[in-house]
């Protein structure tokens, strides 16, 4: 177990989480899949909806914006030098500009937020600089975000390596070399490694290969377990000891109206893991990374999870202690590795 995680205002221990979300976005670029809405950068806008979250209770954040994501990922004129905004060419850090302007909302906010550091999947990729880095170099790159601070930040740490993503029903040479260098530096640095697995059933490799690396199950979280639409693979993923995540609330209300159909698969899942003696190893998050999703849009938002999924899950049946114990104990045992 750590005794403390860095966020970006400096260390914090496991008493300091308290109510939080471990898969959402305070800046991000995801303009190269999601040209019209995937750039969410307006301070104000970011500032309301963080602002929502903390006067819900809320306290941290776990931001998995990696390298690729931060991109021209600020507020603009947030930096005026181009070479700041843009992930770093040598380490494949997370750029300057995403990292500060993430700063500087926490401080502003009052909110905690705890950044990843690592890849996405290959269509965001420099290829050219996956294929010239050796997965040695590429794990020792990642130790130094966690430890020594991400280049040109003050002094900014990452406090856990995510989202390290795939994004296909299969992972790729170069997203399992990305897959390999996150298991050996997290497993050397003891944190938490996050992943995105969207609408197929990857996880299992994403798991075999961390494990080979050297990560124990239970310093591993599953992103976006939600979308792929069968309760057999939740319980086959929570039978090898991880953390799985029902993160992609911004699947569910869009435009001000919730998809009841998605709520509802939602709900259910939740409640036959908690029955089947799962609560433990459950996060929820909404994965708010597209300018519509945030709440002034109709999106969810960041409190969706405390809200309206959470009136459909207690009329479930699901007790209010088990979704405290979510959105709290579990977010910190995962971060901690308790």
């Amino acid at each position: 177990m750590l005794n403390t995680v860095q966020s970006v205002t400096g260390p914090i221990g496991p008493d300091d989480v308290g109510l939080a979300l471990p898969h959402e976005h305070v800046f991000i670029n995801m303009s190269p899949t999601e040209p019209r809405d995937g750039y969410m950068t307006v301070w104000e806008e970011r500032k309301a909806d963080i602002e929502r979250f903390r006067d819900a209770g809320g306290r941290t954040l776990l931001d998995v914006t990696n390298g690729e994501l931060s991109n021209w990922a600020a507020p603009v004129y947030f930096e005026r030098d181009p070479v700041r905004q843009l992930q770093n060419p040598v380490t494949g850090s997370r750029s300057v500009a995403n990292v500060l302007a993430t700063k500087a909302m926490a401080e502003e906010t009052g909110v905690t937020v705890v950044l990843g550091t690592g890849h996405y999947f290959e269509h965001y990729m420099d290829v050219d600089w996956v294929d010239r880095t050796f997965t040695e170099q590429f794990a020792e790159y990642l130790i130094a975000d966690l430890e020594e601070g991400i280049p040109g930040c003050g002094g900014v740490r990452a406090g856990f390596v995510g989202e390290v993503a795939s994004d296909l029903p299969y992972v790729t040479a170069r997203e399992e070399r990305s897959f390999r260098a996150s298991g050996r530096a997290a497993a050397r640095a003891g944190v938490m490694v996050s992943t995105h697995a969207p609408t197929f059933p990857t996880a299992e490799i994403q798991i075999d290969v961390l494990q080979q690396e050297g990560v124990a199950p239970e310093r591993i979280v599953i992103g976006h377990t939600d979308t792929v639409k069968s309760l057999d693979y939740s319980i086959d993923l929570l039978k090898r000891g991880v953390y799985i995540e029902y993160d992609c609330m911004m699947a569910v209300k869009a435009g001000g109206a919730v998809n009841a159909a998605e709520l509802g698969r939602r709900v259910d899942y939740l409640r036959a893991l908690v029955e089947l003696g799962y609560a433990e190893r459950i996060l929820l998050s909404q994965d708010v990374s597209q300018r519509s999703h945030q709440h002034a849009f109709g999106g969810p938002g960041l409190t969706f999870v405390f809200e309206e999924f959470a009136q459909a899950a207690l009329a479930a049946g699901i007790e209010q202690e088990v979704l405290t114990m979510i959105s709290t104990d579990n977010v910190r045992r995962a971060l901690f590795g308790e």
